[in-house]
């Protein structure tokens, strides 16, 4: 992970023109920029994080990781988006809502030494964010982390006045420190996991075809459209395949028919990756650990895509699954060959 980016970088993650980056850097609008043996200017994260504000794209987003089914890469997303938002300059949160603790876990950090977390914040109103946020091995990144009490909150917050909004109340103040306030839920359609839903904008759902089919998805999207109503706040419901296995021919097709069936909410597809399994292991995302990875490059660009303005992402979602990945591999190949990558990372640009 570079620690600087050049002046062309630092202008595609801000998605403005070189030349606006210029003129704020003239203007003094950047602050200090130290510069390389050859003069080119080397701007570093602050720098990022500034012309995001500048550019307009300083928007916030509460992105809620949940699906009624474990063991389909919810955390793996929650935790691995979060490095790759980071990786583009954006300040990011993540709540850990899930006993289970997974995400704490993801951070290096260990649960049962932990004071306070998630489940404090929602039982106790003494306890606020700024008790139980903790800093993060992933610069950019916080966290509010998870320990086995969340099992209790359902029963404790029973009888609470608007019970389904204290998560969303005493993160309010927040909400604008942060470019990204990621959830990651629990399996199932708790009383926590509704809180978080209150709390957020849009809703990944993390998918694996194998063992999904259209019905199945149909009734868990409807599900989320019937919370919507009741909650009286509009959600934005993502669709992410994971797990997809490449080898196995009838994966496109499936692919394919769940793109007909639910255009312009599949997202591009995670595919299936033994990297994925080890990187966790080492309290590291696979962005960092394995940048070169299919799905470490399939993360970042879920990460550039939830960058965008809502317009720019209506675009791509309005092409087919097939168009975006005939594009996607164009592009591979182009970075590839200008780099002069050896074969076998060109193969893997090609899913990327």
């Amino acid at each position: 992970m570079p620690k600087h980016f050049l002046l062309e970088e630092l202008a595609g993650l801000a998605g403005v023109p070189v030349r606006q980056v210029q003129a704020w850097e003239t203007d003094g609008l950047l602050g200090d920029v130290p510069r390389d043996a050859g003069k080119r200017p080397l701007y570093g994260f602050e720098h990022a994080e500034r012309c995001v504000e500048l550019g307009g794209r300083g928007l916030q987003r509460r992105l809620c990781v949940v699906n009624q089914k474990g063991g389909v890469g919810k955390t793996t997303t929650a935790f691995t988006l979060a490095a790759a938002l980071a990786d583009l300059g954006r300040r990011v949160l993540c709540v850990d809502l899930d006993a289970q603790a997974n995400l704490t876990t993801s951070f290096g950090f260990d649960p049962d030494a932990l004071e306070r977390t998630s489940a404090d914040l929602l039982t106790e109103d003494d306890v606020g964010p700024e008790d139980v946020i903790l800093e993060t091995n992933i610069e950019g990144v916080h966290a509010i982390p998870a320990d086995i009490k969340l099992v209790n909150v359902e029963a404790r917050i029973q009888d609470e006045m608007q019970r389904e909004r204290i998560l969303d109340r005493k993160l309010s103040p927040l909400y604008d420190r942060y470019h990204f306030i990621l959830f990651d839920c629990p399996p199932n359609l708790s009383r926590v996991t509704i809180n978080a839903l209150c709390a957020s904008e849009e809703v990944i759902v993390p998918i694996e075809t194998q063992s999904y089919s259209i019905k199945a998805i149909s009734d868990l999207t409807h599900t989320f459209t019937l919370l919507k109503r009741k909650m009286g706040h509009d959600l934005t419901v993502w669709l992410l395949p994971t797990k997809v296995d490449r080898s196995v021919k009838i994966a496109t097709d499936i692919l394919d028919a769940l793109d007909d069936a639910f255009r312009g909410r599949l997202l591009d597809p995670i595919h299936d990756d033994p990297t994925l399994i080890r990187a966790p292991l080492l309290c590291e995302p696979i962005t960092r650990s394995y940048p070169n990875a299919p799905s470490a490059l399939e993360y970042a660009r879920l990460g550039r895509f939830f960058t965008l303005h809502d317009a720019e992402r209506a675009q791509w979602m309005g092409l087919t699954l097939a168009e975006r990945r005939r594009i996607i591999e164009k592009a591979a190949r182009d970075v590839a060959e200008e780099a002069d990558l050896p074969p076998a990372i060109k193969k893997k640009r090609l899913w990327g």
